[in-house]
């Protein structure tokens, strides 16, 4: 039972220190490639930098906009406190100007603190819907993540302190979120686009999710 609790606590620890970015700048237009730098609440502070590609296929006739980023703390800044996230983004239905966007990515994230060091694996989907011009975009967005794996590592001082005999290893995922909210963006100079998002978080079984009570972020990509 007391192994149990300590476990417990641990994926609890985990699940509210996770990195995460869902957004990218979205814009399926003429230019290929854009570089990005984000920067808010979610939950802890973060800055994120990421590279996306916009791609044509023959057999597909929307554009799709595949991305990568690295996430980092804010406040720890280096890569036992990171997130490397890789996915795309499509229109699954447009008419005119109004489109129904799909973002799916996955994640690996690693966490290190004076108790454990751990890394999680997640896979996320988000839909929005919304206004797509050339210039600016407006949007209503509903995400979910779910972690599958963790990895987990206590320290010494972990061991000396709290538990002798806790165990290391791959434990089942600690469970997902879900966040609303909306996003816009507006295109300066047709190559310098500002990103404005703003989210309420949720447990998967909808409940307060803790910590922030809403995610801020603001992004700033050049296209090239």
């Amino acid at each position: 039972m007391k192994k149990m609790i300590i476990l417990m606590i641990s994926l609890l620890i985990i699940g509210s220190m996770r990195l995460t970015a869902q957004s990218v700048i979205f814009n399926d237009n003429t230019i290929r490639n854009s570089i990005y730098m984000r920067t808010g609440i979610e939950p802890a502070s973060m800055i994120a930098f990421g590279y996306q590609r916009n791609l044509n296929p023959k057999f597909i006739k929307p554009t799709i906009t595949t991305f990568a980023e690295w996430n980092f703390s804010a406040f720890r800044f280096s890569p036992k406190n990171s997130e490397v996230k890789v996915g795309g983004v499509a229109p699954l239905l447009q008419k005119n100007s109004f489109k129904i966007v799909n973002n799916l990515n996955l994640s690996a994230g690693s966490v290190s603190t004076t108790h454990f060091e751990s890394k999680k694996f997640a896979v996320a989907d988000e839909v929005a819907l919304g206004f797509y011009k050339p210039k600016w975009f407006f949007a209503l967005t509903a995400e979910y993540e779910k972690i599958y794996l963790n990895h987990i590592e206590h320290t010494d001082f972990y061991r000396e302190n709290y538990y002798e005999d806790a165990v290391d290893g791959w434990y089942k995922g600690a469970g997902g979120m879900f966040q609303f909210g909306l996003e816009t963006g507006r295109t300066f100079f047709e190559k310098y686009d500002v990103h404005v998002e703003l989210k309420v978080p949720f447990t998967e079984r909808f409940n307060s999710y803790g910590g922030s009570p809403a995610h801020l972020n603001l992004a700033i990509g050049y296209r090239f």
